[in-house]
């Protein structure tokens, strides 16, 4: 067999490089494609093309593969040796929307606020999923330092669904080999109605003396109405602010108040953050979002606000 550059051969014909793919296309010439940017030709075929156009074979410049006997294919050229790359299944690409229409142009990548950390590239994770490469993916940390901020999607041409890539991803990583501190939030919401399992008397001693902290300041006779039921608004809280930062809470109270906003805090279950889909632990995100269902009912409240 012969392996010759497409360029290399048409400046040694006087032609284009282009007529010489029209002419295998055509079938003019018996050729095939090769790896990088030549074509593969049969010696026979080759020493003919040459005495058509008066060359001489031994001028240009070829490599020469040997045939794989029985490996061949029926057209006489060897047949290429194949490395298996794993199975495709659907697990991470149910719908054709994903890694077979990435155009690899890069829109994603500059998009993304932690692109190259770790060697993070969301094609590089598409062309994972699409070669069978999916349990090094989902053990690899790329999935967990994506923010799931969308920016990818927003970005890309052809509509791929990056996000809902790297949360599946997510979804199939063993729950004991999930971070640590956001399996650990998602058991204690679970047990304790909130991810930092602030408990129940604490979170209303704390409601309480936030009220009267802005009463005192700015808010005269304010009070955080807990459990009121009937009130419009249903707000849920970030656990981070009453354990950390419990003034931040006093920014919308102070709206609500300046606007006479009919508004409510439920006592249990107050948590506004969902790890469950964070994490991709689809059972849990339906608990967390089920127990904020079961508050609204409860409370007979018109309008859900999620702060966060």
């Amino acid at each position: 067999m012969i392996v010759i550059g497409v360029g290399h051969l048409a400046d040694h014909l006087g032609v284009h490089r282009n007529t010489i793919r029209n002419w295998i296309r055509e079938g003019k010439l018996p050729a095939r494609s090769a790896p990088g940017k030549g074509y593969m030709l049969k010696e026979d075929d080759f020493n003919k093309v040459c005495q058509e156009f008066g060359l001489d074979p031994a001028r240009l410049k070829v490599r020469r593969l040997a045939s794989r006997g029985p490996g061949a294919l029926a057209s006489g050229f060897a047949s290429p040796e194949v490395r298996t790359i794993g199975r495709r299944s659907t697990r991470l690409r149910p719908t054709p929307q994903w890694a077979d229409v990435c155009l690899t142009c890069g829109s994603c990548a500059s998009s993304c606020p932690i692109s190259g950390v770790d060697g993070l590239d969301p094609r590089k994770a598409l062309r994972m999923v699409t070669l069978g490469l999916e349990e090094e993916l989902i053990a690899s940390q790329w999935p967990w330092k994506c923010t799931l901020c969308g920016k990818c999607e927003e970005a890309c041409p052809m509509n791929v669904e990056l996000v809902a890539m790297f949360r599946a991803v997510r979804g199939l990583r063993p729950r004991d080999q999930v971070p640590g501190p956001l399996h650990k939030g998602v058991l204690m919401c679970l047990s304790r109605g909130n991810n930092l399992g602030i408990p129940r008397d604490d979170f209303l001693y704390l409601l309480e003396e936030l009220g009267q902290e802005l009463a005192e300041e700015c808010c005269p006779g304010f009070r955080v109405p807990v459990d009121q039921e009937g009130a419009n608004l249903m707000v849920t809280i970030n656990s981070k602010e009453p354990f950390g930062e419990p003034d931040d809470l006093k920014f919308w109270w102070k709206i609500f108040h300046a606007a006479g906003e009919s508004w409510t805090v439920p006592s249990e279950n107050w948590e506004g953050v969902n790890w469950g889909l964070f994490t991709g632990d689809d059972e849990s995100m339906k608990t967390f979002v089920g127990r904020i269902v079961d508050n609204m009912q409860r409370l007979k409240c018109k309008t859900l606000l999620l702060p966060e």
